[in-house]
């Protein structure tokens, strides 16, 4: 099926339509990549004339194979999800399908589900009850498999040449409802993505456009869901009583209102966070249990799509953080090694975030040996993603191993670390230097 695409439009806004002409400039963004990731392998990756008349049509059933998609997006300075959804704009396609698109959705949710293959993200499901769900859904697949930096321009993208143009063009657009719940939900992701990689100013200004658009939906649930962001980044930047503050409120907007375990876990969990930070090690380990409990009716239960997943995984990862803070290193360990456990490949980021906090407790343990053998899982997992913080744990792991580099295993891991974060630096760099990249919400 024929249908038009963002890299047509920008393969012909460069006049290399001819495949001759874009082989070479293809060809060149290889080595470039080559050089900056340290890969000579990358050299090597080229395109067959078959697979760019397809991306040319728009026939793509599936991603391009990763390297590619890595020369892509150096090439052409955008996402490959969004290069491979529909173009900025009027479509340029000439096919029906193309010419009756829409003009001006960025990356609708029909173009990239099908793209990321998501169980529960079809096209179908978009035009269902709630007609954002696959595009909610397949930006926080992407986000957690591969970091922010991978896919926050085309989140940013989407909110305002898709979501804007619903919210503020009264024909035929979508229920009102909908479009202010996916606007909620939508932002309040963006605030997340913009935290990962490390605008916490453009974060919290996301958070909070998130909450006033949570009022203008019917589900007090929203909000919540926000707040519970909101104290989670308050956490992160170190302002406790802020974050105490947040969480409480969160569990007034779900006093009168269906439970929703999976969220009241999540909010029990930032309030034992905070409780930690501040010395509480009762009121800390009274909210955990707390947040434990809502788990378990977590599965009688589902969340609603609005919801930010929380699962036991989670909660070990938030229970590791209160009970190192409380100085209960023994059992910080034993959480953080659970997280790690019960982490699947799936959530990329999330399983390094608990490797990191592992790897570090068990420094602090003493336990160089096991420390060591984590950090080398955490390398290899973490390399690809697009996240700031990550990088920030990896120069965090390294500064609490240099008392120790006389140990040989030690030593060698620190090379690797040296030699992983100048890679992650271009990584990140070549982020921000994207055409169109925007650090305002």
């Amino acid at each position: 099926m024929r249908r038009a695409t963002r890299f047509r439009q920008l393969v012909e806004e460069n006049h290399w339509t001819v495949f001759a002409t874009f082989c070479i400039h293809f060809q060149r963004a290889a080595r470039d990549v080559a050089r900056i990731d340290g890969d000579p392998r990358l050299a090597a990756v080229t395109v067959s004339s078959r697979s760019f008349d397809r991306w040319m049509a728009g026939d793509l059933k599936r991603m391009p194979w990763p390297p590619t998609c890595r020369v892509l997006e150096h090439l052409l300075g955008e996402p490959a999800v969004a290069l491979f959804g529909s173009p900025i704009g009027e479509t340029r396609g000439t096919s029906d399908d193309a010419a009756s698109e829409p003009a001006g959705q960025g990356m609708p949710a029909a173009a990239l589900a099908p793209l990321l293959a998501l169980p529960g993200a079809t096209p179908a499901e978009s035009t269902g009850p709630f007609p954002y769900l696959g595009a909610v859904e397949s930006f926080r697949h992407v986000d957690r498999q591969l970091g922010a930096g991978h896919v926050y321009s085309s989140l940013q993208q989407y909110l305002q040449t898709s979501i804007a143009v619903d919210l503020f063009e009264p024909k035929g657009r979508p229920h009102s409802a909908d479009v202010f719940l996916a606007a909620a939900v939508l932002t309040e992701m963006a605030g997340w993505m913009a935290h990962d990689l490390g605008r916490n100013a453009e974060a919290s200004e996301h958070f909070t456009m998130a909450f006033g658009l949570a009022h203008a939906t019917p589900e007090p649930s929203v909000g919540a869901n926000v707040l519970a962001s909101t104290s989670h980044l308050a956490l992160q930047l170190g302002n406790v009583d802020q974050a105490l503050s947040l969480a409480r409120r969160g569990h007034e907007r779900m006093a009168n209102i269906k439970p929703i375990p999976v969220l009241t876990a999540r909010l029990h969990a930032m309030e034992g966070r905070a409780q930690a930070q501040l010395g509480d090690d009762v009121a800390a380990q009274r909210a955990l249990e707390a947040a434990g409990a809502a788990l378990e009716g977590a599965s009688t239960a589902p969340a609603p799509h609005w919801v930010a997943p929380f699962d036991q995984a989670a909660l070990a990862s938030e229970s590791a953080l209160a009970l190192r803070d409380l100085g209960m290193l023994s059992a910080a360990t034993a959480e953080a090694e659970r997280a790690v456990a019960l982490r699947g490949e799936d959530r990329a980021r999330s399983r390094a975030f608990s490797q990191s906090a592992l790897a570090a407790l068990l420094v602090q343990n003493g336990d160089l040996e096991a420390a060591c053998a984590t950090g080398v899982q955490l390398l290899t997992a973490c390399e690809p993603l697009g996240s700031s913080r990550i990088t920030e744990h990896l120069h965090a792991f390294k500064r609490a191993l240099a008392p120790f580099h006389g140990v040989p295993q030690v030593r060698d891991l620190l090379e690797q670390l040296s030699h992983v974060n100048r890679r992650r630096s271009a990584l990140l760099a070549s982020f921000d230097a994207r055409p169109g990249t925007s650090r305002r919400p």
